[in-house]
């Protein structure tokens, strides 16, 4: 994985309560991690989905994901409400600032390309070739 742009990332566990703690002066890319907490192992996490946020700051974006898992079967993103709704309680949202809006994208396609993360519907073309090839969708 090699990105044009250092990460520094922040980590807030996801719940309503932690919003304040979100920027709202800033965007860049965002990740959901599930850390189940399992036997209290202090690493074991996995990398559910990678976002990205130009035109909003980090805070909007943190609330729609709020509003998602509010909605339940109401959500226009099934495959988001099921992530936020079956790891309820386990899952941070990581993000990282990146000032070049211009780098953004491409930050998020290395970052998808690199995790392949399973929450994530749509992949750079190179990587959703390879995926169909592979499984056949």
């Amino acid at each position: 994985c090699r990105l044009p742009v250092a990460l520094d990332w922040k980590a807030v566990r996801f719940t309503g309560r932690n919003r304040k703690r979100i920027p709202t002066t800033c965007c860049g890319v965002y990740t959901f991690l599930v850390q189940p907490g399992i036997a209290n192992h202090p690493c074991c996490s996995y990398l559910l989905y990678v976002g990205e946020t130009v035109d909003q700051n980090f805070r909007r974006r943190y609330c729609q994901y709020l509003r998602d898992k509010r909605a339940g079967d109401e959500s226009e993103r099934p495959h988001i409400t099921e992530m936020l709704q079956k790891w309820d309680g386990f899952l941070w949202f990581c993000y990282a600032r990146i000032d070049q809006r211009n780098l953004i994208e491409d930050v998020e396609n290395a970052l998808l390309t690199a995790y392949l993360p399973p929450s994530n519907k749509d992949f750079p073309a190179k990587v959703s070739r390879k995926i169909r090839r592979l499984f056949g969708t």
